[in-house]
């Protein structure tokens, strides 16, 4: 059932990101990791939201979650964020939207599992219709271990 829950997660995601109305101000998709400390390369998916509309005087505000499965020589290595995150507006930049932000981490591995602190920055590329590159770079800090992660991914 564990191997399964990832696939579940994916397909629940992608369906809703394909049902989705154009004016909500929520996104999905998948996304590609890498990740420092022998974890090595993974896929998950992630899910953005603007809490613009509830927090009118705070309009860059948003939350990340994201599930990643991660694939180390010695096994399978998964992972769940929940980020807060804050969108910078620089006007004379429309194409590029850069963020910062921190969260909680759940790291789930062969031997150990682990709550940690995220923090993070990268970019979000809109502008091109109905897709959203992204990119970012993750600090992960579980227990006595940290971990550098590069994210890139495409938002619906």
């Amino acid at each position: 059932m564990c191997k399964c829950l990832p696939t579940a997660i994916a397909l629940v995601c992608l369906a809703v990101a394909i049902n989705r109305p154009a004016h909500a101000q929520i996104q999905f998709g998948p996304q590609l990791d890498w990740a420092s400390n022998s974890i090595g390369f993974g896929v998950g998916g992630r899910v953005e939201a603007s809490l613009a509309k509830a927090i009118p005087t705070a309009p860059g505000l948003g939350v990340v979650g994201a599930f990643n499965v991660y694939f180390p020589s010695a096994g399978t290595v998964w992972g769940a964020d929940g980020n807060a995150t804050y969108h910078f507006q620089i006007p004379t930049l429309k194409t590029v939207s850069p963020y910062v932000g921190t969260g909680l981490a759940l790291l789930h591995g062969i031997k150990r599992t682990g709550v940690g602190l995220n923090i993070l920055g990268g970019a979000d590329f809109p502008g091109l219709g109905k897709f959203t590159p992204f990119g970012e770079l993750r600090v992960v800090l579980v227990k006595s271990t940290s971990a550098f992660v590069l994210t890139g991914g495409v938002l619906f």
